[in-house]
């Protein structure tokens, strides 16, 4: 699942700073963040609990089944619906306002032979984790 922190930040009770403890996220080894987008990880499309997310401020049309504010991306790249402020290819979802810099390092990531990314991974540099803006 891919929401974005915009809508959680304005919506969710609590905001950004109750939707990291709610999820787990700076603890999770599936649950991650970036600059503007969280990630929630799941087998399954129906394991997420969208009523949670309801009850907590999230919109999510139960007619049309879907939401302007969150959307399940499928694991090899395809979305249960699609939402205005997503791109995503076969290994990334990133957001509209993602930096130029990001987009151009995601994409050399994606680029990389498996093999010279597995070489990273073991090296303990997970390139397929978010990909965040380093703050100074």
């Amino acid at each position: 699942m891919i929401i974005d922190k915009k809508a959680v930040n304005e919506k969710y009770t609590g905001g950004v700073e109750q939707f990291r403890i709610d999820y787990e996220i700076p603890l999770s080894e599936i649950n991650q963040e970036d600059d503007e987008l969280f990630s929630l990880g799941q087998m399954n499309a129906d394991q997420f609990d969208i009523d949670s997310l309801k009850s907590k401020g999230l919109s999510f049309d139960n007619d049309k089944q879907k939401s302007d504010d969150f959307t399940i991306v499928y694991r090899y790249g395809e979305l249960l619906w699609d939402v205005k402020w997503l791109k995503h290819n076969s290994v990334f979802a990133w957001h509209l306002d993602t930096s130029p810099d990001l987009i151009s390092k995601m994409e050399g990531i994606c680029k990389m032979p498996v093999n010279d990314i597995m070489k990273e991974m073991d090296n303990g540099n997970n390139l397929l984790k978010a990909i965040r803006l380093m703050h100074l």
